[in-house]
């Protein structure tokens, strides 16, 4: 490798003024005459010439051709560098000139550092010629013995510099230089410095200072412990390289390891920086989500009718059935609510729908018509297909969810506007079942309230059932009151029970599983050969959710993300029944029988086939027979996808047939945008019109 003894020298030269420098304290200066500096570089040359083996980069001919032996060639090295200093040395050095007082001082001084060097070369010479007498003239080491015997270099510094002339003028005495005294930290910077040099030149630094310490100076310079190398010659430890090695090395480890808790505090504060953000953003989504819930229940509140409202549509309930009776002989019949007024979600906004039962025989439309034309009724008329009322009777029969003809009529005392059908005994036990699952749970009415508003205003529900069936709205309230309370019970942990649990008309053919667990309903009910039992008694499930403890508002956004990110309408099914959200292929292919003599879910399905032929094609007509589960096995590939929201006392209905295609595609985007903007907590945007 080649080195570059300017730079090794400059590094020397440093070193020497640091050495200097530590005989005075950091407010005052030292000052070195620049004859002295000559003899220390004078007898640095020698110690190469002596020990040329021994050193890794000898400099004697860089320090003879460059002059630094002489006043005259330092002072050209000195006045070359910029503050006084080569590279590491951490104060200014000022080269000062300053003329003598008197001649002949000057030349005593020099006559006088002559004279010392005469007496040592001679001295030397004397003590050199007895040890070779002694010693077999082998002094000053022979046989290839690393370095000078210890006389030798004891009297090394009086040997007069033999190899250099004595360039002692007149002009020596007025060159010095003035080395500022080092504070600890210019000494640990210098050291630190120091410790980054070549590593070549440190052990021919660290001797050179040792000995120059004890036979030039006669000084202790900056002190330090003295090692001997393995090559027999001394050093000062500090300047060595295996001591510097070691020092970078621990200062790198110790660099590392600060670098890596400095790491690790960055990367926690970091993480405490995103913990605050994810706090602070938590705080503010649990600040819109308490917005949220604030509006739902003062929507539902403020929408919810007064129960002096509700006492006078029971009476017009109980009016309209006495009124219905005596038109027709006083024959029994019972009028009762079904929709929302029975299942308690009715509000302002809301149509009456009610349904006749009981001994209605030779009870007709136009008969009926007439009746409440007479009793004052307004607005009394027809809604539906005359020709299909036979067929609507069978349907009404079957549990049919979607009847074609019913009796539209205005009570003008309360102004409500009312819809009335024949024999409609399955939609009061619908209207029941709802109603339960509302006592037990005091959160499903804010947020049934708040989805019926998102459906209404996207034009997906409108204010009836029967409006809905109608106009063959893809989401009635019947419809999200299934979606709802499947949601609840499939919550974790469940908000809603299972209130039908196993029942006797399950259409689950997997030969095991959650709808083979014992019915809890002890009392069956058949109504129109329909299995229309479940558990009655809400009492017993009050604090049925209370271990879940999310609000009304955080769980209408998980219900909106749901329906609108999560769920599969292509190939899965809502079955409150079950209480589950399960995969259409598990549906049994076989048409289940029904209790009390009805031939089977296969007819009422076929029927409603038939009652839609009207307005649908004949794929539509076998699309909706698949829908209601009879032989269905999963989406089929070219069949138009349908939503399927299955009723939970008559098998195998789809009580949502006419959400297929696009629209199934509105009411996901439905739901996304609710989504979207309750996390925002943009309430106007969700309950407005789109």
């Amino acid at each position: 490798m080649k080195v570059s003894r300017r730079h090794f020298v400059g590094i020397l030269y440093d070193c020497i003024l640091f050495e200097h420098a530590s005989l005075v304290s950091s407010d005052k200066n030292h000052v070195l005459a620049l004859d002295d500096l000559a003899d220390t570089f004078a007898f640095v040359a020698d110690f190469y010439k002596h020990n040329r083996p021994l050193m890794d980069i000898p400099c004697d001919q860089f320090i003879t051709r460059n002059q630094l032996h002489t006043v005259a060639g330092l002072v050209d090295y000195i006045e070359e560098m910029e503050h006084g200093a080569f590279e590491i040395f951490p104060g200014n050095v000022e080269l000062r000139e300053e003329a003598p007082s008197y001649a002949s001082s000057s030349s005593i001084r020099r006559e006088r550092r002559r004279q010392e060097r005469i007496v040592g070369a001679l001295g030397v010479d004397r003590v050199n010629r007895g040890s070779s007498k002694s010693k077999g003239g082998n002094a000053g080491g022979a046989g290839g013995e690393r370095g000078w015997t210890m006389t030798s270099l004891d009297f090394y510094s009086r040997q007069s510099h033999d190899h250099h002339n004595d360039t002692d003028t007149d002009l020596d005495d007025e060159y010095s230089l003035v080395i500022p005294g080092l504070s600890k930290t210019d000494i640990q910077t210098f050291l630190w410095e120091y410790a980054y040099v070549p590593e070549d030149f440190q052990d021919d630094i660290a001797t050179l200072i040792r000995y120059l310490r004890r036979d030039e100076w006669f000084m202790h310079g900056s002190k330090g412990s003295t090692i001997t190398f393995d090559w027999g010659l001394e050093g000062v430890q500090k300047f060595s390289k295996d001591y510097n090695l070691k020092k970078v090395k621990k200062v790198e480890l110790r660099g590392k390891e600060d670098a890596k808790r400095t790491k690790e505090a960055a990367q926690k504060q970091q993480e405490e920086w995103h913990r605050q953000q994810e706090m602070i953003r938590e705080q503010e989504a649990a600040r819109r989500l308490k917005l949220v819930d604030d509006f739902i229940w003062m929507m539902h509140k403020s929408l919810l009718i007064p129960s002096a409202e509700s006492a006078s549509i029971d009476d017009l309930i109980k009016t309209l059935e006495i009124e219905i009776s005596e038109d027709f002989g006083f024959c029994f019949v019972a009028l009762a609510a079904v929709g929302a007024f029975a299942s308690m979600s009715f509000t302002h906004q809301s149509d009456l729908d009610l349904t006749l039962t009981g001994n209605i025989k030779h009870i007709t439309l136009s008969g009926l018509v007439n009746a409440l034309r007479e009793h004052g009724y307004e607005g009394v008329k027809v809604e539906g297909d005359d020709g299909q009322r036979e067929l609507s009777a069978s349907l009404s029969s079957a549990g049919s969810a979607i009847p074609t003809a019913m009796i539209s009529l205005l009570d003008p005392r309360t102004g409500i506007m009312c819809h009335l059908t024949l024999n409609e005994p399955i939609e009061i036990y619908r209207s029941k079942l709802v109603r339960t699952y509302a006592l037990i749970e005091p959160r499903f009415g804010p947020i049934m309230t708040a989805l019926k508003q998102i459906a209404v205003r996207r034009y997906l529900a409108s204010g009836s059932i029967y409006d809905d069936r109608r106009n063959n709205m893809p989401l009635g309230s019947y419809a999200l009151a299934l979606m709802l309370i499947t949601f609840l019970q499939t919550e974790n942990p469940p908000i809603l029970p299972k209130l039908q649990q196993a029942s006797v008309q399950d259409d689950n053919s997997n030969g095991g599983g959650e709808d083979d667990r014992p019915s809890l309903v002890k009392d069956v009910v058949l109504v129109q050969g329909i299995d229309c039992s479940f558990d009655r008694n809400w009492k017993s499930y009050e604090g049925y959710g209370v271990k879940n403890s999310k609000s009304a508002a955080e769980l209408l956004v998980d219900f909106c993300r749901f329906f609108g990110y999560v769920f599969d309408y292509d190939s899965k099914e809502v079955n409150a029944r079950v209480g589950t959200f399960r995969w259409r292929p598990d549906v049994s292919n076989s048409g289940s029988t029904a209790v009390g003599g009805l031939s089977g879910s296969l007819s009422a399905l076929s029927l409603y086939s038939l009652t839609t032929s009207a307005t649908s094609s004949t794929s539509e007509l076998s699309g909706a027979a698949s829908a209601g589960g009879v032989g269905a096995s999963g989406p089929t590939e070219g069949v138009t996808a349908v939503f399927h929201v299955m009723d939970p006392f008559v098998v195998g209905m789809n009580v949502t047939s006419s959400c297929r295609g696009d629209v199934v595609r509105m009411v996901k985007e439905c739901f996304q945008e609710a989504y979207e903007a309750l996390i925002e907590g943009d309430v106007n945007l969700v309950f407005s019109s789109s």
